[in-house]
């Protein structure tokens, strides 16, 4: 009898060690996926930071740049005489150049674009260089005119200069 008792209390102790050993495991994923959404959001207060290129001159960029800061991002507002440098270095293609050129985590947002485009693209983080508005469309951020707003492509572009539709805007 002592030697089922024996072997019934090693089954026991397994089990409770088995569980204890689950337990542990779930716990630390649930600690590793909340490390997980931890850093994402981190990465994601760290995109959330603006560096915009601008002229002096350019009252409209002021404008975006207060768009921007009522969304909720924070700018960092760059002033520079070499606008086409900026672009060049960025790699804006010319077919979609505005006024000023913003940089945001590893992507580059060029013009008037709307806050929730940018917010858009830093949460779905598609694989491309940028988006951009190219010119400056009556009725974008920054170019208001009353009520009047006339519609506008936000196109996105990749590094091999590239572009597709990524929202638009009427």
């Amino acid at each position: 009898m002592n030697r089922r008792f024996s072997k019934l209390k090693i089954f026991s102790v397994s089990l409770a060690v088995a569980g204890f050993t689950l337990t542990g495991c779930t716990a630390a994923n649930e600690m590793s996926s909340s490390a997980t959404e931890n850093v994402a959001e981190s990465q994601a207060v760290l995109a959330s930071e603006l560096t915009v290129y601008r002229s002096a001159t350019c009252s409209c960029c002021g404008q975006w740049i207060e768009h921007a800061k009522a969304a909720g991002f924070t700018v960092k507002d760059e002033i520079t005489e070499d606008m086409s440098a900026i672009k060049q270095q960025y790699g804006v293609p010319q077919s979609l150049t505005s006024c000023h050129t913003t940089v945001v985590g590893n992507y580059v947002i060029e013009g008037h674009i709307p806050a929730e485009d940018i917010k858009k693209l830093l949460a779905e983080q598609p694989n491309i260089a940028g988006i951009a508005v190219p010119g400056m469309p009556v009725g974008s951020p920054g170019m208001e005119s009353g009520d009047y707003s006339e519609p506008y492509t936000v196109f996105s572009f990749t590094k091999s200069g590239e572009t597709a539709t990524f929202a638009e805007h009427s």
